[in-house]
């Protein structure tokens, strides 16, 4: 069961990365920072439609709808006793979030002692889905929030107000989500138990002794808890919430290829590479543990992931229907929520979908302009398309990320006492590269006392738009904004915790900025190609949100998706592949598309206010500084900052 202490839990950017970066995960910090470009690809454009000429005159309204603060009031003393009693809340959020697993505690700090934290007992939480833990686990969620209204806000520093603000409005979201728990499984295709496993353990970081112990002992209880999950399906089923068989499909094949190499699985390969680089056992110990590993891989993984496989098998035609959300009772005020919480965004559906619609017409008339202001830029870029940025595809990644540091930087600050941010850069291992054939990259951010440890893995089968990519997972991207804000010495709480909108939204930002970085060689017309490269990814990606608000909302067929994509000279033959995987992840990718226009609207905002003071280092600084939160208290403070200018 979604447990309200889970709930926070799982905003933990250190688990951000537990699956493709398309940030997956109960509560999608487990941010991988994918992009799901190959299914995107599907609904390219071709020639004639990229090359359409509109006289549509389109202009979109703000879709940060916040006014400009006009409060003149005096700033309120900061009070001791609020200042102490929400450093006490905020100390137990965080306890209770880094300790709610053990897989949460070991990713978000090494030694636990610097926290006050005991050291968990390797293990699993089991779902527990009767009447009673519901009760206890809605009780433990109420309490947390009256002792935060019992708090004087007027009291807090204005830093600590922002936190306040950020909590609350967490807490109410995830409190209304509690009512609709049986509407989302464990086994989504994007973001489910069985895409996330290997994550769990191919990057899991190895201390000391007792962390490979814990590591064996967490795969030898593995089956208990994988089975946990079926029959949590299972129950979910029985109340009339059972996966559609398409997604059913979709997660057989990925268990079906998990296991497909049985004793010479992977990850007892990466294991036995990982153990004998570790210094602090002997050999004896090496070998006890390389047996245990392949021990518990045989006789509990791979038997836990055939029973995902029989368990959905028996599934197969239980469900109710096979569309999206809003085909269940108040299906469309769930996803509401779930808008809300991949976003960050207070907007709703149809406030979305009008902006989205609009924004639509408005990148057809800039592409337009683009051919109007640059007909032979235009006609280079078509000519050769999809070869702009291949230069860095033939690059060593790590290369890729050094030269983003030096050239797609000087729109940002720097990063207080840091000239170079210490990463480590590593290709997925051969077998996940199939696995995981929908993550290009992703980012893991380092745990707490370990700052130096940050971590981008890429997939070297899809090395194609590294660019974009490591702009998108280093730097400006996930890498630059995670480090930065540390270094403004965040609480532990806001420093453990993320919101996926703010996240890859700031990532989207940062990724279409880095495309007028690149020097495309042998050309003159660098400004047209970046231009028309933004455009293109940005249409793709508003198609995308488009369809998952209409399948997950609107209540659109396979065919109502066939038709709007042959209206817009779209490949209606991926209409099918597309509405799957809405129904399988509703509003998932909605912390990409809407994450980016809520950040993107608020610097329209600032420039417009601004004028000539406009400054793009300082208004990035003022989103890096106030860290992840939800868009409504950002604007508040953009506001400020405008207000200040």
């Amino acid at each position: 069961m979604r447990r309200f202490k889970k709930a926070v839990a799982i905003t933990l950017s250190a688990l951000m990365l537990f699956a493709s970066s398309s940030c997956k995960g109960k509560d999608d910090n487990k941010e991988r920072a994918t992009r799901q470009q190959n299914i995107i690809a599907t609904i390219q454009r071709d020639t004639q439609a990229t090359t359409e000429k509109t006289t549509t005159e389109a202009t979109t309204e703000d879709i940060s709808t916040t006014e400009p603060a006009t409060d003149n009031t005096t700033e309120a003393p900061v009070s001791g006793d609020a200042e102490e009693a929400f450093k006490a809340f905020e100390d137990d959020l965080f306890k209770d979030s880094v300790t709610n697993t053990y897989l949460d505690y070991h990713y978000s700090v090494k030694d636990g002692s610097k926290y006050g934290l005991e050291r968990p007992e390797a293990g699993w939480s089991l779902l527990d889905w009767s009447d009673e833990a519901i009760e206890k686990d809605k009780k433990e969620g109420e309490e947390y929030y009256n002792r935060l209204l019992a708090i004087d806000k007027n009291g807090l520093s204005e830093k600590d107000k922002v936190s306040y603000d950020i909590y609350k409005e967490m807490i109410e979201l995830n409190m209304q989500l509690d009512e609709y728990s049986l509407y989302a499984g464990e086994l989504s295709p994007m973001r489910g138990l069985q895409s996330d496993f290997a994550n769990y353990f191919t990057d899991y970081p190895f201390y000391e002794k007792q962390d490979v112990e814990d590591y064996v002992i967490l795969l030898e209880k593995s089956k208990e808890y994988i089975d946990n999950v079926v029959e949590y399906e299972k129950y979910r089923a029985s109340k009339g919430y059972a996966m559609t068989d398409n997604n059913i499909d979709d997660v057989i094949e990925q268990c079906e290829t998990f296991v497909k190499d049985g004793d010479k699985h992977f990850l007892i390969e990466l294991f036995d590479n990982r153990v004998d680089a570790l210094t602090f056992l002997t050999d004896d110990e090496k070998k006890a543990y390389k047996e245990r590993n392949k021990k518990a891989i045989i006789d509990q993984v791979i038997p836990g992931f055939n029973d995902i496989i029989s368990g959905l098998k028996s599934l197969k035609g239980k469900a109710p229907h096979q569309m999206g959300l809003s085909y269940y009772d108040n299906g469309d005020k769930y996803y509401t929520l779930l808008l809300q919480r991949f976003s960050n965004s207070k907007k709703t559906p149809e406030e979305v979908i009008e902006y989205y619609d609009s924004r639509l017409a408005e990148i057809k008339q800039e592409m337009r302009d683009a051919y109007l202001a640059d007909p032979m830029g235009y006609e280079y870029f078509i000519s050769n398309y999809g070869n702009h940025l291949k230069g860095a595809d033939e690059m060593a990644s790590a290369d890729v990320i050094e030269q983003l540091m030096k050239s797609a930087m000087k729109d940002y600050p720097e990063i207080p006492g840091v000239s170079h941010i210490p990463y480590n850069v590593d290709y997925l291992d051969k077998t996940l590269e199939t696995i995981m054939e929908n993550v290009l990259a992703y980012y893991r951010s380092p745990a707490l006392d370990m700052p130096d440890n940050n971590i981008i893995k890429v997939n070297g089968g899809h090395l194609d738009g590294q660019w974009a990519t490591l702009a998108h997972e280093g730097c400006p991207g996930h890498m630059y904004q995670y480090n930065y804000y540390m270094s403004t010495n965040p609480s532990n709480m806001r420093a453990a915790m993320g919101l996926i909108g703010y996240q890859e939204g700031w990532a989207k930002y940062a990724e279409y900025g880095s495309y007028y970085a690149y020097d495309y060689p042998d050309t003159d017309y660098d400004e047209t190609i970046a231009t028309l490269t933004r455009l293109e990814s940005e249409y793709n990606m508003l198609v995308m949100g488009i369809v998952d608000i209409h399948v997950n909302y609107s209540g659109w067929t396979v065919e109502d998706l066939e038709s709007y994509f042959s209206s817009n000279g779209l490949n209606a033959a991926a209409a099918e592949k597309i509405f799957n995987v809405m129904t399988g992840d509703p509003a998932a990718y909605q912390s990409y598309i809407l994450g980016y226009y809520e950040l993107k609207e608020l610097r329209v905002r600032a420039e417009k206010e601004l004028g000539a003071k406009f400054d793009p280092v300082e208004f990035n600084k003022v989103i890096l500084e106030n860290g992840p939160c939800q868009y409504d208290i950002l604007g508040e403070q953009v506001d400020k900052y405008i207000k200040s200018k």
